[in-house]
């Protein structure tokens, strides 16, 4: 059996310190200049799978404490002392530039041996597709398990649109919420989320915890606080209410940032540098936050008297006398023995925008 080498690691570290961390930096694999053609095209591809050496691992234990967990067997480890030595990550590819391939999310030193590269294909390569579909919050609660709120954080973006402090704030309340009551979330009205807030704060309790509006999971109340309580219908009295107990620790711990704020959102007078610099500032404070325990942001109450509403009804459907659109019949105006939508009936109903909840006309 011959493994060629076809490349080596530039990394800023030059001792491991931990995958967690090393995966959060950018890294530089040079490729050897006789495998140099192998890399035609590879910039069609966002992610890939580094196979390296672990050239500095001695021996190995087939049986013994890892860094996480208990004891337990070598190959159900991720342990770089193995029988043969080989790791692989999964990366984001940034750039090339000739020779080298600038990537994210790499957990290997400098100076590694680079044995292999290959494209990321989801089809092929997420074992979790089965589990998928029988489970769809299979990798969230996967994560919120494994307590990697880091991952979990760059998932809620893609549901919020950007980072920001109060996004990192919901999910780190939602998944350390969840640990501790042992809840999973099947969508089925059982685990609620009552929100005191419709700020940023509010989807990332919704990407976290599953508790959406749609699910009728997520119960508003319009009290302007930054605070979500957790319950689960089957066991009530066991909940646990978060409220953020700091509101000015970034006007105090990131004035720079703050003061943007102010500017970009609150005035709407920010100029589209101002704006690219203020996104840049949140997102750097939402992965600082993102690692912090969560009793640094939250008190944290136990068993609060709350009460809930019932699981929701459903409603006949009928259909507006003049517009001919289907609601439901709770919703229905009645004027002169016909029935309306609020909208054709031009009656007063209530709207849930950024000031909270309104009555419109």
């Amino acid at each position: 059996m011959e493994i060629k080498k076809i490349g080596e690691v530039r990394s800023k570290y030059k001792k491991p310190v931990g995958p967690e961390e090393m995966k959060k930096s950018k890294s530089i694999i040079e490729i050897e200049a006789e495998y140099l053609a192998g890399l035609d095209q590879i910039e069609d591809y966002e992610y890939l799978q580094i196979l390296f050496y672990f050239h500095k691992s001695e021996g190995y234990d087939l049986i013994s404490k890892r860094r996480m967990g208990p004891e337990r067997g070598l190959f159900t480890s991720r342990s770089p002392r193995r029988p043969s030595p080989i790791g692989m990550t999964t990366v984001e590819l940034i750039k090339r530039d000739g020779a080298k391939l600038h990537v994210y999310g790499l957990d290997a030193i400098d100076g590694t041996p680079v044995i292999d590269i290959k494209p990321y294909s989801s089809f092929m390569d997420q074992p979790t597709l089965s589990l998928q579909k029988k489970t769809p919050r299979y990798q969230i609660n996967k994560l919120i398990e494994y307590q990697n709120f880091y991952d979990l954080l760059l998932k809620a973006g893609e549901l919020h649109g950007h980072y920001c402090p109060f996004l990192a704030l919901g999910v780190l309340a939602a998944g350390d919420a969840l640990n501790r009551l042992a809840a999973d979330n099947d969508g089925m009205e059982d685990l609620l989320a009552v929100v005191e807030t419709n700020s940023c704060f509010s989807d990332g309790v919704q990407y976290a915890a599953g508790t959406t509006f749609g699910n009728n999971s997520l119960i508003y109340r319009d009290f302007g606080k930054t605070a979500v309580t957790f319950v689960n219908r089957n066991e009530p009295t066991k909940n646990l209410r978060y409220y953020l107990k700091d509101n000015d620790f970034i006007s105090r711990e990131y004035p720079k940032a703050g003061k943007l704020f102010k500017k970009v959102i609150a005035e709407r007078k920010g100029t589209k540098k101002e704006q690219e610099k203020m996104k840049e500032l949140w997102q750097e404070i939402a992965f600082e936050i993102i690692e912090v325990e969560t009793e640094k942001f939250f008190k944290i109450e136990e068993d609060t008297k709350i009460e809930i509403p019932d699981y929701a009804p459903i409603f006949d459907d009928h259909y507006c006398s003049q517009c001919g659109e289907k609601l439901m019949a709770v919703k229905t105006v009645e004027k002169d023995d016909q029935v309306f939508c609020k909208g054709c009936a031009q009656s007063k109903y209530y709207q849930l925008d950024g000031r909270g909840i309104v009555e419109k006309r």
